[in-house]
């Protein structure tokens, strides 16, 4: 065949990933790619994998699971919002049949009580099944890339995970599977592989062919977004690490929302590009030989394919040189004249209540806002038992607070009364399972004389079943050892639990767990009472009994408005609000009581820049206040911080910050 007649063999398909801290703009940055790449004239999938999806809210186009036709200049462009739990009901139901015959080849449970516990069982639902679910849907079709806009660090992180949860999958079954290939070659003298085991291989399957995806070069490469801010780029360091030690290529690294260099005097812009030029300089230190790409800030977030064809076209290979000689930070001014410092107070934690959750979208300032309320809550009641906690992956309490914490309770300095953790979700869960599996071997070691159970075979499997947990149990578990301190009605070590949760979607697994949570339990429990008869439940069942008590309390304490609230946090722009009001929504559907929302980063007037944003966020503020009324038929308490250059680090910055928050009268 001649040379023009020859077909050219296809370039592997690839993938590029949008990682990053919540609210960098990882949204716009994945979204703008896209849009260039199909603009070049490359079949291009974009896809959402993040619980609390923005995608369709960057492109202005309404999205879901399955692709939808972006209109593009050319080439092509498609996006998705993933459904993690469709997808996860959808891979149930294909392999249901086989599923609940392992089950009962291997466990005393019913096919129904079989089909039950798999459904709450498989962990970590949003990374776990998305990524098979990414996958499928980029093989599906003709495409050249498929970028992916991820959740936010700590769990865009837990993709490390998702092949290794895959393989502990393929163990379990095989465990249950196992029972079978025994009883039939003890009777037939020699077994032969079905159904089942082509199961248990195919999933073997899925494990190593996500694990080659991620570690291929050549196919999967990240792009991890950071703000100029010195914060930002301490948590790029550490997630951009942890990929690198797994063997995921990192070549780029976006640094978005720069400033321009004011045009007229102006001190917080000036002030803003001073923090950014020194956060610039850390940036290419922390990440030598990577491409560095920037994007500068604008006066309102692109939204809606002109203004990401616009933005992608404004990426540049350096900041623009800021001016020298530039005046100090500022930021917002005192406490209005006339009006009480700290009198939003009140609105956001009411006397009495026990545990207050600051939740919304990443980048808000969620930890800034938990870490200086909790400081003026303290200030101002010496002799009340405070504890600041970090439920988020990936901490930013002791870096906010510039103080030492760990997942033990530590005082901070200066500061009676007040004591700060950072949860380490995995230890926890760890240390759960670890006192599980020592009442299994208990109980099994117990086995009575006379059964016909095998302890060996079903032992395996209920230490199996016990790593297949509901996701997010491991942040239930350390949350519940929180919570104990202020739920044991006979000993409260805590008069006060300020709790900085993880960005949106995670933060709503996170309540809606106790639920679930409790199903696992029964169901666990289901599991063992089928060997009651043979075997004494012992310390397994007191524990499992001890927690679906904790549970309990937990659920009860979370819908109580005389005991927990939700402070919701956001920024004045139309991508936040849009995700709040879905906050709110599901937070009224879900019964949790909501204290007030706190709009966090309000632009004070200044040079023409600041005004135009000042103007922008004023009508933003108005469309949140008349849309949360509606949602929630009242009036929505709010709460205004103002912008500060540099954020707000340590104690006496973030006082200083509090003392300029406000009770909003618009």
């Amino acid at each position: 065949m001649s040379r023009r007649g020859r077909a050219r063999p296809r370039d592997p398909l690839r993938f590029r990933f949008f990682g990053g801290k919540g609210g960098v703009g990882k949204t716009t940055c994945a979204a703008a790619a896209a849009i260039a790449a199909a603009e070049r004239g490359a079949r291009v999938l974009a896809v959402s994998t993040d619980p609390a999806h923005s995608l369709g809210d960057a492109l202005g186009r309404a999205l879901g699971p399955r692709p939808r036709a972006i209109p593009s200049r050319r080439g092509l462009l498609r996006a998705a919002e993933l459904d993690a739990d469709a997808a996860l009901g959808r891979w149930l139901q294909e392999r249901r049949e086989l599923l609940a015959t392992l089950g009962e080849r291997g466990t005393y449970l019913t096919r129904k009580e079989v089909e039950g516990f798999l459904r709450l069982s498989f962990p970590g639902v949003d990374e776990l099944v998305g990524l098979v679910e990414l996958r499928r849907l980029a093989g599906a079709g003709a495409y050249d890339l498929v970028v992916v806009d991820t959740a936010p660090t700590g769990h865009t992180l837990r993709l490390l995970d998702v092949p290794e949860t895959w393989r502990r999958i393929a163990t379990v079954l095989d465990r249950m599977q196992a029972r079978h290939r025994y009883l039939v070659s003890t009777i037939r003298g020699a077994y032969r592989p079905d159904a089942a085991d082509a199961l248990v291989e195919d999933i073997e399957g899925v494990a190593d062919g996500l694990h080659e995806l991620l570690v291929d070069p050549d196919r999967t490469a990240f792009s991890w977004v950071l703000l100029p801010e010195e914060l930002s780029v301490e948590e790029a360091r550490d997630g951009v690490s942890a990929l690198l030690r797994a063997g995921i290529a990192v070549d780029e690294v976006v640094v978005n929302r720069c400033t321009p260099p004011p045009k007229e005097p102006c001190g917080l812009c000036r002030a803003r590009v001073r923090a950014e030029r020194a956060a610039v300089a850390s940036a290419r230190r922390s990440f030598p030989g990577r491409r560095l790409r920037f994007q500068p800030a604008l006066d309102v977030e692109p939204r809606g394919i002109p203004a990401l064809r616009r933005f992608a076209r404004l990426a540049s290979p350096r900041p623009t040189a800021p001016p020298r000689g530039i005046a100090a930070s500022a930021g917002g001014g005192p406490a209005a004249a006339g009006r009480p410092a700290h009198e939003w107070l009140e609105e956001l934690v009411p006397r009495g209540v026990g545990l207050v959750l600051f939740g919304g979208k990443g980048g808000v300032g969620k930890t800034s806002c938990a870490a200086a309320a909790a400081l003026v809550i303290a200030g101002h009641q010496p002799r009340r038992r405070v504890l600041l906690l970090s439920a988020d992956p990936a901490h930013s309490l002791a870096d906010v607070l510039r103080t030492g914490a760990s997942d033990r309770e530590r005082p901070i300095p200066g500061c009676p009364g007040l004591r700060v953790r950072e949860l380490d979700a995995n230890r926890a869960f760890q240390e759960r399972r670890d006192r599980y599996r020592a009442a299994v071997e208990e109980l099994f070691g117990s086995l009575r004389g006379g059964s016909n159970v095998d302890p060996s075979f079903d032992r395996r499997v209920v230490e199996g079943l016990l790593d297949l947990a509901p996701p997010g149990l491991d942040e239930l578990f350390a949350i519940l050892a929180v919570t104990e301190a202020i739920v044991t009605p006979e000993a409260p070590r805590h008069d006060l639990v300020v709790l900085d949760t993880a960005p949106t979607g995670h933060a709503l697994r996170l309540l809606a767990l106790p639920a679930k949570a409790h199903e696992w339990v029964k169901g666990l429990m289901a599991l063992l009472l089928e060997y009651r008869n043979v075997v004494g439940l012992g310390r397994l069942a007191q524990d499992l009994l001890a927690l679906s008590r904790d549970l309990g309390r937990l659920q009860e304490l979370l819908r109580d408005p005389a005991r927990a609230r939700f402070v919701v946090v956001t920024r004045p722009a139309e991508l936040p609000r849009l995700e709040t009001m879905r906050l709110l929504r599901e937070l009224a559907r879900t019964g949790v009581p909501v204290s007030a929302v706190l709009v966090n980063a309000l632009t004070p007037p200044g040079c023409r820049r600041c005004r135009r944003a000042a103007a922008s966020e004023g009508r933003e503020l108005r469309a949140l206040q008349a849309q949360s009324r509606r949602a929630r038929g009242r009036r929505c308490r709010m709460v205004v911080a103002p912008v500060v250059a540099p954020p707000p680090r340590g104690l006496r910055e973030l006082s200083r910050w509090a003392d300029t928050w406000q009770t909003s009268t618009r």
